[in-house]
Parts: structure tokens; C-alpha cells; sequence
């Protein structure tokens, strides 16, 4: 999404897949099903992990991807903000998070 120009969703994608990877260590870390909720920091705090604050706050600042790329009163606002630089550097730090993520899964 990101190589067509598609900045929003794939922001968006990017959520998702953070919000996935918390709901398995979630799961994993309690036996019970994840709550039904797309909140990252949420999912982080009911993990057995411990998470970094700046990490947290990372995982805040990622929900208005969730957000504002599906409700269209939001939309145009999110869609002039989500430039090539924007988009870059937020799925950089994104990626980072979800690698650190995913090492904690594997250890």
C-alpha cells in the first residue's frame, strides 16, 4: 500500500498488525480470549510484558491510524496529514515496536 501512495491504509495495516500481535500475548499470557478492543495500550498493559513507557506511548499515539482512517468526518483531515515523510517515519517506529513485540513473543 505503501509503494501506490496509499499512506492512510497503510497506517491503518499497520495498526492492525500491532493490535494482532498484543492480542497473542495477550492470549498467551492469560489462557482467555483478548478483549474486544482495538486500543494498543490497552492490549499492552493486559500483556505479561514489561513494556516500556515510551513504548506506551508510541502504542497511544498509533491509535489515531485506527481511528481517523475509517470514519469519513475524519478523513480528509487525516488524508492531507499522511504525506511521504509522515508515512515513513511513523511506520519506521511502527515496525520497531512490532519487532520488539515479537521478540518478547519469542523468547
Amino acid at each position: 500500500m505503501f509503494e501506490k501512495g496509499k499512506y492512510p491504509y497503510a497506517l491503518f495495516m499497520g495498526h492492525l498488525a500491532l493490535e494482532k500481535l498484543l492480542k497473542s500475548l495477550v492470549v498467551r499470557a492469560t489462557g482467555n480470549h483478548a478483549p474486544y478492543t482495538h486500543s494498543l495500550p490497552l492490549l499492552a498493559e493486559k500483556t505479561a510484558l514489561k513494556v516500556p513507557q515510551r513504548t506506551i506511548k508510541a502504542l497511544a499515539r498509533f491509535m489515531e491510524f485506527h481511528f481517523e482512517a475509517r470514519y469519513p468526518d475524519d478523513q480528509n483531515k487525516f488524508y492531507r496529514k499522511c504525506t511521504t515523510a509522515f508515512t515513513t517515519r511513523n511506520l519506521k517506529k511502527m515496525n520497531e515496536v512490532y519487532q520488539w513485540l515479537k521478540n518478547q513473543y519469542n523468547k
